[in-house]
């Protein structure tokens, strides 16, 4: 082969390869634009027929990531008729529908309801699921005649967990009911009206005779000063002085400053929640009858009720610097189709004492838990590897009630000294013949199984 026909064939040869060359990269090219067009379609069809829990990156028209994960698996098996437009429910409709709704673990963290109208609906809460579990199985050990605990997130107002439980089996939801005295729980508001009306601190010294848990016509006589015994007010809190709390309310304070600071804190006042609540009751009497004054300021009677939801509510708005906010327990409630019927959204209730009133409080609450009458359950909490690290404040209340039996109360809040994380609770306990777990107990427990995994999460 010569020169000239040796170049012809290197010529064809480059040619050709050239052109297998251009047929793999085409062949290439076609298999990734089908490729990419099923992902286009795989995405379009995500974004338009299926429900937000499947794709949880979905967004809003205005581009914003929507939260609507949905861990748990909905089975529906008898759907009722979808309404024609999803008409937004309200607490009060949601309290019409659910009722007083006795909670489960099995029911967590979304449980079923159906309207008059047959339309099923799913009602996820805002309990947390572990501590829901233990307060529901807990309860019958208190030995009770009935008992209760809720506990709340202060910042938000969503119940964290609510159990109640009752020795005869009713189906009634003991947390929600408003018909036990309140005891000595309602030295919070008179304590708060010391505070910010008549400007007493935690250091003020007081002075009583008598005994601390009595009260009595002769021990009143005189003014707040005088008595055998000199106090402060933060101790006459901590240990539940009733003549020291009696005296401020008959002469220093007077009914209607105390009418109006229980107002605040929402007695006499309906408390819109997702579940029928009964409303506490206060009331005062009239200006002459001191001694009934003393009764009503210092918790020495029945006819002051509170429940233990609004328990809670009390101890909340003090870790929470004086603002009270509605009480939640539902996040959200939705149908088989996803469509959105409720979403909680915070309410505050307003500002119910003012931040240097809390200040005082808080250190009366504390000396409660150190030194007053909580210091046997918590004796050891600073030593205690999950009650060290968080700062406890609290009020007790003990009273018989109309039946005889022995009505049992602890509020308190619990706030990480470390961070924001914090926790309020009401516990009541009714107690029979025996008495069974105190309502201090109960507590302690909550707020140790509260903040255990926690701090264990956060390196504590």
């Amino acid at each position: 082969m010569d020169c000239r026909d040796w170049r012809i064939h290197q010529t064809r040869l480059q040619q050709a390869r050239q052109r297998e060359k251009i047929k793999r990269g085409a062949g290439r090219l076609v298999v990734r634009l089908v490729l990419a067009g099923l992902v286009l379609f795989l995405v379009y069809l995500g974004a338009v027929h299926l429900p937000d829990w499947v794709l949880p990156w979905k967004t809003s028209g205005q581009g914003e990531p929507q939260a609507r994960s949905r861990p748990e698996i909905v089975v529906v098996d008898q759907p009722g008729q979808k309404p024609e437009t999803a008409e937004p429910l309200t607490k009060q409709r949601l309290g019409e529908i659910i009722g007083p709704h006795l909670f489960t673990p099995e029911g967590l963290p979304t449980f079923r309801i159906e309207d008059e109208e047959g339309h099923v609906l799913f009602v996820r809460t805002t309990l947390e699921p572990d501590l829901q579990t233990w307060a529901v199985n807990f309860m019958p050990k208190t030995k009770a005649l009935s008992a209760a605990l809720v506990v709340l997130n202060p910042q938000g107002g969503q119940v964290l967990a609510m159990a109640g439980y009752s020795a005869d089996g009713a189906p009634a939801n003991v947390a929600l009911s408003s018909s036990f005295p309140a005891a000595s729980l309602i030295k919070i508001i008179t304590a708060a009206a010391a505070v910010e009306k008549k400007k007493l601190n935690s250091a003020s010294t007081l002075a009583y005779d008598g005994r601390k848990h009595t009260l009595y016509r002769k021990h009143l006589e005189g003014g707040i000063k005088e008595g055998e015994h000199q106090v402060t007010l933060k101790e006459s809190f901590a240990d539940s002085i009733n003549t020291v709390f009696g005296k401020l309310g008959a002469f220093t304070l007077g009914p209607k400053a105390l009418e109006s600071f229980a107002r605040r804190f929402y007695f006499n006042q309906p408390i819109n929640f997702e579940m029928p609540v009964q409303p506490s009751q206060f009331v005062p009497p009239p200006e002459d009858d001191f001694f009934r004054l003393a009764e009503i300021a210092s918790g020495f009677n029945r006819t002051t009720t509170v429940s233990p939801l609004h328990g809670a509510m009390l101890a909340s708005a003090i870790v929470n610097n004086g603002r009270l906010m509605e009480p939640c327990l539902v996040r959200e409630v939705f149908d088989q189709d996803n469509t959105i019927y409720y979403q909680h959204e915070p309410v505050c209730l307003g500002q119910v004492v003012n931040e240097s009133t809390v200040k005082e409080l808080r250190k009366m609450m504390a000396a409660t838990v150190t030194e007053g009458t909580g210091r046997r359950r918590f004796r050891d909490a600073d030593s205690h590897a999950v009650l060290s690290q968080l700062e406890i404040g609290g009020k007790s209340g003990s009273i018989n009630n109309d039946q005889g039996n022995r009505v049992d109360w602890f509020v308190s809040y619990a706030n990480k000294k470390n961070g924001p994380d914090r926790i309020a609770l009401a516990v009541l306990v009714v107690h029979g013949e025996k008495l069974g777990l105190r309502s201090q107990e109960i507590a302690r427990e909550a707020i140790i199984r509260y903040f255990r995994l926690r701090l264990k999460k956060a390196g504590g």
